[in-house]
């Protein structure tokens, strides 16, 4: 099994298959080696000239958004290693947000795809906004489906990050239109030619639902979150609820 490196700017969280058809997890994924968070954190913070730009052909439909800088805002205090790599991997990867922000449209998707293939959202218990763990309000919605069913995009987009270092652990987030974010995380692996910066739409697999990260131990599911900035701050993170705007497939 060949694991390519973290950053390259092909995009990090990489890993071939194993002859399945199927890739393994990203290389913080359960079931494989982990690096000392120590390390890992000094790793990370060496990389950060390596943070991935849109794809050279996504034009710019937002140029006041370009030259945005998107401000820190009230970074919290790291309790451990792991929280110290999350956070700065955040801060790394807000610095091209704008440039992200500034390639996809004004408004926002009307509708979303049901990510999850099969899955109908007559199936989805609402859990917005239930209690979790550290006084934390769940920012999404659980799709149950079993081990490896594909997930699609829900609306098209630009790959902005693909990270095993969120709570989920191995995630992908997408830019979509009106610069929401919708965030896919707790999957088992990815598809071995997705990449940051590259263009994805409705149709577009990308990742494999699965148990990762803080969803370790529970049924297999994708937590699929949507976030918005604001007027005053278009970097910002405001969780919204993606149930009312998910329509099934067929």
């Amino acid at each position: 099994m060949t694991v390519m490196p973290r950053h390259d700017r092909r995009g990090p969280v990489r890993v071939r298959g194993d002859g399945d058809g199927r890739p393994r997890q990203g290389w913080l994924g359960f079931g494989m080696p982990r690096l000392p968070l120590a390390l890992l954190v000094l790793l990370l913070g060496a990389s950060s000239w390596a943070q991935t730009l849109p794809e050279p052909d996504a034009p710019v439909l937002r140029p006041h958004l370009e030259a945005h800088v998107c401000e820190a805002g009230d970074v919290p205090v790291a309790r451990n290693a792991a929280e110290e790599a999350r956070f700065a991997m955040r801060a790394r990867y807000r610095t091209v947000l704008p440039a992200f922000l500034a390639r996809v449209g004004e408004e926002p998707d009307a509708v979303l795809r049901m990510p999850v293939e099969g899955l109908r959202v007559a199936q989805v218990a609402d859990t917005f906004g239930a209690p979790r763990g550290g006084g934390r309000g769940h920012d999404g919605q659980d799709l149950f489906a079993p081990r490896g069913t594909p997930v699609r995009a829900a609306a098209p987009g630009l790959v902005y990050r693909i990270d095993d270092l969120s709570l989920g652990a191995l995630s992908v987030t997408v830019v979509a239109g009106g610069g929401h974010r919708h965030f896919y995380t707790h999957l088992d692996a990815v598809p071995d030619d997705l990449r940051e910066g590259q263009r994805v739409d409705a149709s577009s697999v990308i990742g494999f639902v699965g148990n990762s990260g803080n969803a370790a131990g529970t049924p297999t599911h994708l937590h699929f979150g949507v976030y918005a900035g604001t007027d005053e701050n278009p970097c910002a993170w405001e969780p919204l609820d993606p149930l009312p705007l998910l329509v099934d497939r067929d």
